[in-house]
C-alpha cells in the first residue's frame, strides 16, 4: 500500500509516522476496554506498522539498486516483512470474523507457503517477475482477509466502526490490485505517498467508531437486561399472593402495585403515580422508624405498621418487609405486606385477658399492683400525693341469694361501669376479688379522695338495676380510704384501705372511713386478734394462711381444687357475705 516517496522526503515520513502513531495510540485506548475485536485491531495495526518498514526496506533496496550493490538479501527481507504483514492481517481477519477460529493452523500454512516461495523465487531459482509479483501478492491478500472480515460484520445493529474500516480496507484492495494489474490508471494517483497516513487516520477513526458501537450494543445489552429484569420483577409482583408496592426513593410516588395491593389499599390503578406510600401510614413516627431503619440495616424484615385505605376509615396492622432495588433506571422501595389486622386483634385481646377482669372488663388484681407500683416510684420522685381506696358491695350474699347469681354478676357490671365514669383518665381502678374493688387516685389528698368515694357511693346508692323476674333491685357499696401519707408500700395501702373499708362496715356500711396515719401505732395487720370477726366478714383475698392469689386471667385459683372443677372456699361475713357461683 505504502510508497517509497515516503521515505524520499522528510515531511512526508513524519507526517506518514505521526499517522500511524495516532492510529497506535487508538489502539493501545482501545485494549483499556473489554472490546472482544482489540486483539484481531493490534494485529492489523501490528501488520499496517511491518507494511511501513517494508516500504522502508523496499526504499534501501531501490537505492542499494542505483549504486550497484547486491540485493538479494534486503528482497528477502522486504518479502519476508510482507510476509508476516500478510500474516497479521490474515489473523486480525480472524480474530474479527471469530474469536474461537483457530489462527496458528491458517497463519502456518500461509507463512510455510510463502516462506517456501521467497526462498524458492530468491535464492533457489531467481526471478524478478515473481519477485515482484509476491511484494504485491502478499499485501493484497492480507488486504482482501482483512476486508471482508470487516463486510462480515455488517449484521450487526450498531456497525458504523465495521462500515468505515471496511470502505477504507476495500478502497486500499483496489488500489493494490490496480498496481498488480496495471490497467492504465494514472500512476500518480495510486501511488501518491499521502494514501498511506490519509489510511491510517481513517483507520484510527473507524477503530474508535468500532469502539463506540461495541459500548452501544453492551448498553443496549444492558438495556435488554434492565427491560427482562423489570418485566421478571412485574411478573413477581403481579403473581405474588401478598399485596406487593414498588415507589421511587426519592419522592415516594407509587409506580407499581399489584392487584392485591390495590385492593388493600384502595388504590386506583390508572393514576398510581398520585398517591404516595407514606400517605397510608397512620402514625407518622412508625414511618420515621421505618425509613431510620432502612437506612440503617439496608432491607427491613417484618416491621409492624398501622395504615389506612382510600376506601374505608379503620385503621389496620400490615407487617410490611422492605429493601432497596434497582428498577427502571431509578431506585426504588420493594414493599411485601401481610394483612396481620386479626392478628393484632387476637393479641390486643390475649393482652386484656391477661390483665383485666373477664366479668367486669376492669384492671385486674395482677396489673393493678404492677401498675400501681410503678406509680408510687414516679410519685416518689415527684414527691406528689396519691390515695387508695377499697370498695366492697353491701350485703352481696343477700343479692345472690335473693335474686341469683346473674342478677349479682350484673350488680358488679354496673358497680363498675359506675366506677369508671367517676374517675379521671389518670385513675386506676380494679376489681381485686369477688365483690371487692380497688382504686388508685393520683395526686389526690384524704379530702378530694373523701369527696370522690361520696360521689361515687351516692351513684351506687342511686342505681337500680333489674333482676331476671323483673324486680329492682338496689345495692350499696361501702368505701375505705388510705393515703401516701400513711405509707409508699402499696400491700400496707392496700392493707390499710381494707381496714378503713371493715370500719365502714362496722359503722352502718354505706359510708366513706379513712384510715388516718396515726391510726398505724395501733395497726397490727399480722395480729389475729384483730376484727374478732374478721373471718366471717373479710374478703378471702386477704386470708393470706387460707388463699392463695386470685388469678382472673387463668381462671379461679384455689388451694381447694376439686376434679374438672376449681373453686375457692372462703369465710363468710357476718351479715355480709362473700360471692358464691358464677360472680365469686
Amino acid at each position: 500500500m505504502g510508497s517509497i516517496e515516503i521515505f524520499s522526503n522528510l515531511s512526508n515520513f513524519t507526517i506518514t509516522l505521526l499517522s500511524l502513531l495516532v492510529l497506535g495510540g487508538t489502539v493501545i485506548v482501545i485494549n483499556q476496554g473489554k472490546l472482544p475485536e482489540k486483539r484481531g485491531l493490534t494485529y492489523l495495526f501490528s501488520g499496517l506498522l511491518l507494511e511501513l518498514i517494508a516500504v522502508g526496506v523496499t526504499y534501501m533496496v531501490s537505492e542499494m539498486y542505483s549504486l550497484g550493490r547486491p540485493i538479494n538479501a534486503l528482497i528477502s527481507i522486504e518479502l519476508l516483512l510482507l510476509l508476516i504483514t500478510m500474516l497479521f492481517l490474515s489473523m486480525a481477519a480472524l480474530q474479527i470474523l471469530s474469536n474461537n477460529l483457530p489462527e496458528l493452523p491458517i497463519t502456518a500454512a500461509l507463512g510455510g507457503i510463502g516462506l517456501v516461495a521467497i526462498i524458492y523465487f530468491v535464492y533457489i531459482y531467481p526471478s524478478s517477475l515473481m519477485v515482484a509479483n509476491m511484494q504485491q501478492i502478499f499485501i493484497i491478500t492480507g488486504f482482501l482477509c482483512i476486508s471482508l472480515s470487516f463486510w462480515s460484520q455488517m449484521h450487526r445493529r450498531h456497525a458504523v466502526g465495521f462500515l468505515t474500516a471496511a470502505l477504507a480496507c476495500s478502497v486500499v484492495t483496489v488500489i493494490l490490485l490496480l498496481r498488480f494489474f496495471n490497467i492504465g490508471w494514472d500512476t500518480s494517483l495510486i501511488n501518491n505517498w499521502y494514501l498511506s497516513p490519509l489510511f491510517y487516520n481513517v483507520m484510527a477513526v473507524a477503530f474508535i467508531a468500532i469502539n463506540a458501537d461495541f459500548l452501544a450494543r453492551r448498553l443496549d445489552a444492558s438495556n435488554s437486561e434492565i427491560v427482562k429484569y423489570n418485566r421478571r420483577i412485574e411478573e413477581i409482583i403481579k403473581s405474588s399472593p401478598f399485596p406487593i408496592i414498588i415507589s421511587r426513593l426519592s419522592d415516594d410516588r407509587i409506580i407499581l402495585a399489584n392487584n392485591n395491593a390495590v385492593k388493600l389499599f384502595g388504590i386506583d390503578p390508572g393514576e398510581l403515580e398520585r398517591y404516595r406510600l407514606k400517605d397510608f401510614f397512620v402514625d407518622a413516627e412508625n414511618r420515621t422508624l421505618l425509613n431510620e431503619r432502612l437506612e440503617a440495616e439496608k432491607e427491613v424484615q417484618d416491621f409492624e405498621i398501622l395504615v389506612k385505605s382510600n376506601v374505608g376509615d379503620t385503621p389496620f396492622w400490615l407487617l410490611t418487609s422492605v429493601t432497596t432495588i434497582d428498577y427502571n433506571y431509578d431506585v426504588v422501595l420493594y414493599a411485601a405486606f401481610q394483612d396481620i389486622t386479626s392478628r393484632k386483634k387476637r393479641e390486643v385481646l390475649l393482652k386484656n385477658q391477661a390483665i383485666r377482669d373477664p366479668l367486669t372488663s376492669l384492671f385486674n388484681r395482677r396489673y393493678f399492683e404492677d401498675e400501681v407500683n410503678k406509680r408510687i416510684a414516679l410519685a416518689r420522685s415527684n414527691n406528689s400525693i396519691y390515695c387508695i381506696l377499697m370498695a366492697d358491695v353491701d350485703l352481696f350474699k343477700r343479692v345472690n341469694d335473693t335474686y341469683g347469681h346473674k342478677t349479682g354478676d350484673n350488680v358488679l357490671i354496673e358497680l363498675a361501669g359506675a366506677c369508671e365514669r367517676a374517675l379521671r383518665d389518670q385513675d386506676i381502678v380494679a376489681r381485686y376479688g369477688g365483690e371487692e374493688f380497688v382504686i388508685f387516685l393520683a395526686d389526690v389528698d384524704y379530702n378530694d379522695a373523701k369527696i370522690v368515694a361520696e360521689r361515687l357511693r351516692k351513684t351506687i346508692a342511686d342505681l337500680t338495676i333489674l333482676s331476671d323476674d323483673g324486680r329492682e333491685v338496689k345495692f350499696t357499696i361501702s368505701i375505705g380510704i388510705s393515703s401516701s401519707q400513711v405509707s409508699d408500700n402499696i400491700d400496707t395501702l392496700i392493707k390499710t384501705a381494707d381496714e378503713a373499708l371493715y370500719k365502714a362496715k362496722q359503722n352502718g356500711r354505706n359510708r366513706v372511713e379513712i384510715f388516718d396515719p396515726a391510726d398505724l401505732k395501733n395497726f397490727n395487720p399480722d395480729d389475729p386478734s384483730m376484727h374478732k370477726d374478721e373471718s366471717a366478714t373479710r374478703h378471702p383475698a386477704f386470708n393470706k394462711e387460707e388463699n392463695v392469689e386470685i388469678s382472673l386471667l387463668d381462671g379461679i385459683e384455689g388451694n381447694h381444687i376439686q376434679e374438672g372443677n376449681s373453686k375457692i372456699e372462703e369465710p363468710k361475713k357476718s351479715g355480709d357475705s362473700s360471692l358464691e357461683g358464677g360472680n365469686a
